[in-house]
């Protein structure tokens, strides 16, 4: 069967090979008649891009790597969920493409199912690292190789590019939000302990709760329903805490399965609040309060800082943003 090119789709539709090059661009300077006539054609005779032999001639294939890491072969829970639907969305805005891939921050020279052998090839633009990782070594070979990228997360390194919450502020608002509440024995449960975002919120935390002189404690690597689960059982059996607050609310569902074998009420005998704004807060019982990360304020803020860097475009823009949260209180504080 005989390769179809642009030229034939082009004789096909009696237009320009520059007007089926703009449909594939996805541009706005075609007539809607004529763009449907065209994608008709190119259904029915089932013609692909060639986005490799493109990128190579523009030197850009409009593509980017959005890098999940592999949190011990756990992979990602729903925030990361949410939040690729925000960046997908932001992404089609600036007309890039999105291959999603799991890495690991300790190793992926010798993985060829890590997205890097893509970036190494010139055949994606840019990149994004949703998990920051201590002594992550992927910023080394995107600093090294001169590869536009933006991270999740803050980090100390001045050569990166991030944009993140502040996640201290996280630590600190949940603390100062409870003790308001009158709660005055809160346990803290982070995920794994090697995530700079888990420290951080745990620094913010710790200062109010000596601030205010209250009971706590800090747990790291309670990094799933059931390790909140096991962990509730255990700080709540003799009734010591009177608050959790937990990192991840999809995890935060464990405690309310605990805390109803416990015979504890939320949040009567002990309160819950998580973060993350996902949807299913508002439908657990009672409803979970909760940190919102504003999710689309991230993707928005990291997708225009990406852009810049892709298109050597300067501008005042910070190379290092924090995005602010809130709390939304609903029935479990």
């Amino acid at each position: 069967m005989k390769h179809i090119t642009m030229k034939d789709i082009a004789k096909l539709c009696d237009v320009s090979i520059k007007t089926v090059s703009r449909v594939i661009n996805n541009s706005s300077d075609v007539k809607p008649d004529t763009r449907e006539r065209i994608l008709k054609v190119m259904q029915e005779h089932n013609y692909q891009a060639n986005l490799l032999a493109r990128g190579l001639k523009n030197k850009k294939t409009n593509t980017i790597i959005v890098f999940i890491d592999k949190h011990k072969e756990k992979y990602w829970g729903l925030w990361h969920s949410k939040m690729l639907f925000h960046l997908f969305r932001e992404a089609k805005k600036k007309g890039f493409k999105i291959i999603v891939s799991p890495s690991s921050a300790k190793g992926h020279i010798n993985d060829d199912t890590d997205g890097f052998h893509l970036l190494a090839s010139r055949m994606a633009d840019g990149a994004i690292i949703l998990d920051n990782a201590e002594e992550d070594i992927r910023l080394n070979f995107f600093n090294q190789n001169h590869v536009p990228y933006v991270l999740i997360g803050q980090t100390e390194d001045s050569l990166s590019n991030w944009v993140d919450l502040d996640n201290y502020n996280v630590g600190a608002m949940g603390c100062q939000h409870l003790v308001q509440k009158g709660y005055k024995s809160i346990a803290l449960m982070l995920g794994q302990d090697q995530f700079h975002v888990n420290q951080l919120r745990a620094n913010g935390f710790e200062e109010i709760a000596k601030k205010k002189g209250i009971n706590y404690r800090i747990d790291y690597n309670v990094d799933s329903i059931d390790a909140v689960y096991q962990k509730t059982l255990e700080v709540c059996g003799q009734r010591q805490y009177d608050a959790l607050f937990v990192s991840g609310s999809e995890r935060a569902v464990g405690a309310y399965r605990a805390l109803n074998e416990l015979e504890l009420s939320i949040p009567k005998d002990v309160a819950l609040l998580g973060i993350d704004n996902i949807a299913m807060c508002e439908y657990l019982y009672p409803s979970m309060s909760v940190i919102d990360q504003n999710c689309d304020v991230l993707a928005s803020n990291i997708m225009d800082m990406l852009h810049d860097l892709i298109n050597g475009i300067t501008s005042d823009r910070k190379r290092q943003l924090l995005v602010q949260n809130k709390i939304i209180e609903r029935e479990s504080t």
